[in-house]
């Protein structure tokens, strides 16, 4: 599958999070409204992986999400997640104020992990268990915080692909989101994954990023239609804040080289702040 020579991301700075983003979506609307406008089956896939304050999708960017989308569609959204505790969702939704959101935009929670599934063979030894409502989807968005934790990153490509997974139960034979993320086969599997849970517009609120045991507040927002594209420009501005460089993230080259997306910077189009 060819790669367009450009990949437009949108990289926008700023102190207030539901402006980032929005102004982010404002760059990249020309790439995606066609495709939102046509699509019958919208699932928001937040970023709960990790659910204390700052690094889990806040509300604010859920409005803004659901702001910008509403323009362009009637039908109804989807929120879905699956915790990678395999505990309930809602709670966790509640407290995030997301059940506020409900009534306004009409929305509708599915919880992944007790969601019908299929599955699905990543590797020769390694087979998951991926959610229908991921697979049924016409247009994903995933809306991911960034995170580093040692020198694995991860983005918007990561939060749909590995968020897809399930975990049911408590034992170790029903618990797919961790047979995936211990598998020596990590970056490949991901890349597997991400041929059936590609998102459709990729946005990455780093308003605070996840850094280790820390954070920061970064105060940014990408907003993309080619999730690994954002994933490098991502990459890239929390290198720049941190003043270090991010390694290079193979299942994001895996990926590349299955026409997913585009892994070189040079070769992406940066719309708003200059990295």
């Amino acid at each position: 599958m060819p790669l367009k020579p450009k990949a437009g991301v949108a990289l926008v700075k700023g102190a207030v999070r539901y402006d980032n983003i929005l102004k982010s979506f404002e760059m990249v609307a020309d790439s995606i409204s066609d495709e939102l406008s046509n699509s019958m089956r919208i699932v928001i896939k937040p970023d709960f992986f990790f659910q204390k304050r700052g690094t889990s999708t806040s509300v604010d960017a859920m409005k803004a999400v659901l702001d910008f989308i509403l323009d362009f569609t009637n039908k109804k959204i989807t929120v879905a997640e699956g915790l990678p505790t395999g505990s309930d969702s809602r709670p966790v939704f509640h407290q995030a104020g997301f059940h506020e959101l409900a009534d306004d935009y009409g929305l509708r929670f599915v919880d992944l992990n007790k969601d019908d599934y299929v599955t699905i063979a990543v590797s020769k030894t390694l087979r998951l268990r991926v959610a229908k409502t991921i697979l049924n989807s016409d247009f994903i968005v995933s809306v991911a915080v960034p995170k580093l934790a040692g020198s694995r990153f991860s983005g918007a490509v990561a939060n749909a692909a590995v968020g897809s997974v399930l975990r049911t139960g408590k034992s170790a034979a029903t618990d797919d989101k961790r047979k995936l993320i211990s598998s020596k086969n990590y970056d490949a599997a991901v890349a597997e994954l991400t041929k059936v849970a590609k998102p459709s517009l990729a946005v990455v609120d780093g308003f605070y990023s996840v850094v280790g045991n820390r954070t920061p507040e970064t105060f940014f927002c990408v907003a993309s239609a080619d999730a690994v594209a954002a994933d490098v420009v991502v990459a890239a501005a929390l290198g720049k804040e941190l003043n270090r460089k991010i390694p290079k993230q193979e299942y994001l080259g895996m990926c590349s080289r299955a026409g997913l997306g585009q892994l070189s910077l040079a070769k992406i189009k940066v719309f708003g702040e200059k990295l």
